[in-house]
């Protein structure tokens, strides 16, 4: 069976994890985590980074640090992982549902605006497996309505916007570092603002919402409601490790996009993933939507058959249970059509030409079949 993903770690995660077992360095306290903060920092060349327990908790101490809560509301993209759609209602606040663009699959910039009313706070952008959404038009809509931008970047680190890094355009980003992203540490997150004031408050939320004075006896003094989001030093090794061939990982993971377009664009009945010319896009995962409706299910179990493990597009966050009596499937037409009608090829760094020919090759042969 060929997986879906397999991390691509290399021997320095294992020296470094080694040297914190050693020197029983092993939870939140550790010099990695702070080496891990720094060089993703200056890797996105901004001020401030906060490493967190999980891609998850950076997006709920994103979207606390800009105060948002009980009354407000927040525009999100209809289809993403439910993530940030779920931190958003855990925080307090309304979740206001946007469609996608059918190209990008981002938050579709020109349906926002509707959604907007007095109690918006924030949108929410998804750069939804590895293509950024259009940015422009969406911190143009911010500046007119006062309203703060979130990037949620967990699938296209590295990746740009009209020559800007990702994470680096709104008011406040977040990462993941979950075991299938562009880098990873096993599980973990950050979150990444030039701002001192969302910064510092998001230490003290990640924090129990304890004071960071260095004087041990002020230290324990609560200062916020807080949680336990912290990165153990452990997967900051592991991190920091993959930072420092993340070039090395983002050219092998391009390699693969470029294999897999040459192999599947013959095939008529599908249609690869594109990218607009204003983004420079990072491979995260392959993925093709079948022209044909009703075909999804049937091509994945026919490649699990053959060995090829291929997995369904997530659905759209509308239909979770515990959101879709608040929301209607005509408002988010694009989001259903993708989502029924694609999947997500294997995309490990580790595969090999001959493998992305064998996968490719059996798409096209359920076709023919």
């Amino acid at each position: 069976m060929i997986p879906i993903f397999v991390p691509h770690l290399n021997k320095k995660a294992k020296k470094y994890v080694s040297k914190c077992i050693d020197t029983n360095w092993i939870s939140s306290q550790g010099s990695y985590v702070r080496k891990f903060e720094k060089a993703l920092a200056r890797y996105h060349k901004v001020k401030y980074c906060v490493a967190t327990s999980g891609g998850t908790s950076a997006l709920h101490l994103a979207i606390k640090s800009l105060n948002i809560g009980k009354g407000d509301e927040v525009i999100c993209p209809d289809l993403t992982f439910i993530a940030p759609a779920n931190m958003i209602v855990l925080s307090g606040a309304k979740l206001k549902l946007v469609d996608i663009d059918p190209e990008t699959l981002a938050i579709d910039h020109k349906k926002i605006e509707k959604e907007i009313t007095k109690k918006t706070k924030a949108i929410m952008v998804v750069h939804q497996f590895g293509h950024s959404a259009d940015m422009n038009p969406i911190m143009k809509i911010a500046k007119k309505y006062n309203l703060r931008v979130i990037e949620d970047n967990a699938e296209s680190i590295g990746g740009k916007y009209k020559g800007k890094k990702l994470g680096t355009i709104g008011d406040v980003a977040t990462l993941s570092f979950y075991a299938n992203k562009i880098i990873t540490s096993g599980e973990g997150g950050a979150v990444l603002t030039n701002s001192k004031k969302i910064a510092e408050k998001c230490y003290v939320l990640r924090d129990h919402g304890m004071s960071r004075s260095s004087k041990p006896i002020k230290r324990y003094i609560h200062l916020d409601l807080g949680y336990n989001y912290r990165m153990t030093n452990m997967q900051a090794a592991i991190g920091f490790s993959q930072l420092e061939i993340i070039n090395k990982i983002l050219k092998k993971r391009n390699n693969q996009m470029l294999l897999y377009k040459k192999y599947l664009s013959p095939i008529s009945e599908i249609k690869v993933r594109s990218f607009k010319n204003w983004c420079s896009p990072v491979h995260w995962m392959t993925t093709i939507t079948i022209n044909k409706k009703n075909l999804r299910n049937k091509l994945i179990h026919f490649l699990f058959r053959e060995g090829v493990d291929a997995r369904p597009m997530i659905n759209p966050v509308h239909q979770a249970y515990h959101f879709k009596k608040y929301f209607k499937d005509k408002d988010f037409k694009n989001s259903i059509n993708i989502s029924k009608n694609s999947i997500h090829l294997p995309s490990s760094t580790i595969l090999s030409r001959k493998e992305i020919k064998y996968i490719s090759k059996k798409v096209k042969a359920f076709f023919t079949k």
